[in-house]
C-alpha cells in the first residue's frame, strides 16, 4: 500500500485512539490502570507491575505498542489502641508510567500518574471498602516529518516539495484525573468477591493539538478526552485442594463507545511446591456497533506464579476482519508482577 494509503488508515486510527483509551486484555494484571481504588490491593507491603501490549504486528509494518510500569505501597494504619497490625484500615500510594505509541506516524502518548487510596475495613468479616484517586500529567505528540501531503508530490514518484499546510504545534501537555471505589469480601478461606467502579478523565482535558495554536483554535472544535466509566467485578471459589475458579468481568463506557470482557481463570496450585501455581483463562470481548453489542475477540491467557512473582501472557484472536486480514494475528500482551514482603493477608483484588 502507498504511503498515502497508510496515512489515511493511520489518521482513522488516531481518531479512534482519541475517542477511547487503550484497553488491556489482562485488565486485572494492571490494577491501578483499571481503578485507582486498587492501589495497595495486594497481600504484601509493596508491588511492582509491568505490562506490554503489541497490537497488529502481522498486519501493519509498524505495530501499535503500549507499555506501563507501576509500583505501589500499602501501610497498616493504627487501631484505636494505637497498634499497627494486620486487619486494620490501610492506606496506599503508587506511581505509574504509561506510554502508547502508534508507529505509522509516531503519534505517541506518555503519562505519569500518581495514586492514593484508603482501604476501610467494614463489618466483622474480612471486608474492605476502598476509595482511590489518581492525578496524572500527560504529553501527546506527533512527528510531522513522517507525514506526506498532496502538495508535496512532485508529479512523478516522490513527496519532496514543500507543503503549504498550516499545522499546529506537534506536542501537547495536559492534566488527567480519576476516581474509584472498590468493595471486597472474603466470608471464608474458600470464597472471595470483588466489585468496583471508576471514573477516568473526570476533568475532561483538552487533547486537540490545535488547542495549542491560537491562530487555528477558532477554526476547529475543541477536542476533549471523554470521561470513561469502568464497572468491574470478580470472585474466587476453591473447588478442591488444588483448583481455584476465578470468574471476572469488566464493562467500560467512554463517549459513544462501550465494551465488556467476560471470562474466567482457573488456578492450579502445586501441592508439593509452596507458592507455585499455574493460571489458565479464556475470555470474550464484545463492543457496541451503535445498535447492539457484538463479539469481537476471544482472549486466551496463561500465567505462572512462583512465590511473589507472577508472569502472564495473553493472545487476542479477533473475530472481525480488516482489509481482508485478521487483526487477531499478533495481538499479544505480557505482564510481570512481583509482590514483596508478604504478610499472608487477604488480597483486596485478584492478581491476574
Amino acid at each position: 500500500m502507498s504511503r498515502i494509503g497508510w496515512l489515511v488508515i493511520g489518521m482513522c486510527f488516531m481518531s479512534t485512539i482519541i475517542g477511547q483509551d487503550v484497553q488491556f486484555s489482562q485488565f486485572y494484571s494492571n490494577p491501578l490502570y483499571l481503578n485507582p481504588a486498587l492501589t495497595g490491593s495486594h497481600s504484601g507491603t509493596y508491588r511492582v507491575v509491568a505490562n506490554y501490549r503489541d497490537q497488529w504486528r502481522s498486519t501493519l509494518e509498524q505495530p501499535f505498542s503500549t507499555f506501563s510500569v507501576t509500583g505501589d505501597l500499602k501501610f497498616n494504619l493504627p487501631s484505636k489502641g494505637g497498634s499497627y497490625k494486620q486487619g486494620n484500615d490501610k492506606a496506599a500510594a503508587g506511581v505509574q508510567f504509561f506510554s502508547d505509541r502508534v508507529g505509522l506516524v509516531e503519534f505517541n502518548t506518555n503519562q505519569l500518574n500518581f495514586f492514593g487510596a484508603y482501604h476501610k475495613k467494614v463489618g466483622r468479616e474480612n471486608q474492605y471498602l476502598s476509595a482511590g484517586v489518581q492525578f496524572g500529567i500527560a504529553q501527546r505528540g506527533i512527528l510531522y516529518e513522517n507525514l506526506d501531503f498532496g502538495d508535496e508530490f512532485d508529479g512523478a514518484t516522490e513527496f519532496r516539495l514543500p507543503s503549504g499546510e498550516t499545522l499546529p504545534s506537534n506536542s501537547l501537555a495536559y492534566n488527567d484525573m480519576a476516581l474509584g471505589l472498590h468493595y471486597s469480601a472474603s466470608p471464608d478461606v474458600d470464597r472471595s468477591f470483588y466489585l468496583g467502579v471508576s471514573m477516568h478523565h473526570w476533568n475532561q482535558p483538552s487533547i486537540g493539538l490545535y488547542a495549542t495554536d491560537m491562530r487555528l483554535t477558532e477554526f476547529y472544535d475543541q477536542e476533549v478526552l471523554a470521561t470513561k466509566w469502568s464497572l468491574h467485578g470478580g470472585a474466587s471459589f476453591l473447588l478442591n485442594n488444588v483448583t481455584v475458579l476465578q470468574p471476572r468481568g469488566v464493562f467500560i463506557s467512554q463517549g459513544t463507545n462501550s465494551t465488556f470482557v467476560l471470562g474466567s481463570n482457573v488456578k492450579y496450585r502445586f501441592i508439593d511446591s509452596n507458592g507455585v501455581a499455574l493460571h489458565l483463562g479464556a475470555w470474550l470481548r464484545a463492543t457496541d456497533n451503535l445498535t447492539t453489542f457484538q463479539p469481537t475477540d476471544v482472549i486466551l491467557s496463561a500465567a505462572y506464579e512462583l512465590n511473589g512473582l507472577l508472569v502472564g501472557l495473553s493472545y487476542d484472536a479477533t473475530l472481525r476482519t480488516f482489509t481482508g486480514s485478521t487483526l487477531g494475528q499478533g495481538i499479544i500482551e505480557f505482564s510481570v508482577a512481583y509482590v514483596g514482603e508478604h504478610d499472608n493477608e487477604y488480597e483486596i483484588c485478584p492478581q491476574f
